[in-house]
């Protein structure tokens, strides 16, 4: 059944190479890392492990705000006005009490604030792309996380007979860490590693703004 599915990426002869997407959009994890590096720099306990999800402006009761997602349900909020850190006892907004667990302070928000406006247009770029395979109750995914630099390559079956996944890095190298290895087998995973750079991506699974950005890139 994996080797079915797997089989399936191959048989599309429409699209763009992984490999060519990924090179060619290589300057959005960049700036998210460049990010991760401030953050790193201005949040305790925000090290390089930490996962960044997004990073937007919002506007609620006439105010604006630039707020920063990290790990889970924690935010950094930046009243954009007077350029200062907003805890939970200040913040009034019903839903952020409602869905945030915890706000942490950023030691200089200027910092953040001009580094979101001088870099907003990619920023504020779809951060993830997925591919699905479906083959009667089973399904397989190539999956590609602009944030965190990251893509991975996953088989299913709705009764979990299948439950397994290939981690790799953005520039589609194998990650060290692989569990699914004694499923799946050394020699078998190597194969598919090689293979991963020459899958063809169609045009219409990639969003929008990031297809326009990959044919900007390759005009220039």
């Amino acid at each position: 059944m994996r080797d079915n599915l797997f089989r399936k990426y191959f048989e599309n002869q429409e699209g763009i190479v992984a490999n060519d997407l990924v090179n060619t959009l290589s300057f959005i994890p960049e700036t998210w890392k460049k990010l991760h590096k401030i953050c790193e720099d201005n949040i305790k306990y925000f090290n390089s492990y930490s996962e960044i999800e997004e990073c937007k402006l919002m506007q609620m009761k006439q105010k604006d705000y630039l707020i920063l997602k990290f790990e889970i349900l924690n935010y950094i909020i930046i009243d954009l006005k007077k350029c200062q850190n907003i805890s939970r006892q200040l913040f009034e907004s019903e839903f952020f009490k409602e869905h945030i667990y915890d706000i942490s302070v950023f030691d200089k928000p200027e910092i953040l604030v001009n580094f979101y406006f001088q870099n907003q247009d990619v920023l504020n770029l779809s951060t993830t792309l997925e591919y699905k395979i479906f083959m009667d109750n089973a399904w397989t995914y190539f999956f590609i996380d602009f944030i965190n630099a990251s893509t991975q390559l996953g088989f299913q079956t709705s009764n979990q007979f299948l439950y397994e996944h290939l981690y790799l890095n953005y520039d589609l190298t194998a990650c060290k860490m692989q569990d699914a290895k004694a499923k799946i087998g050394t020699q078998k995973m190597i194969e598919m590693f090689s293979k991963i750079k020459t899958i063809k991506i169609p045009t219409e699974v990639i969003p929008n703004d990031l297809y326009e950005q990959y044919k900007l890139m390759k005009r220039l």
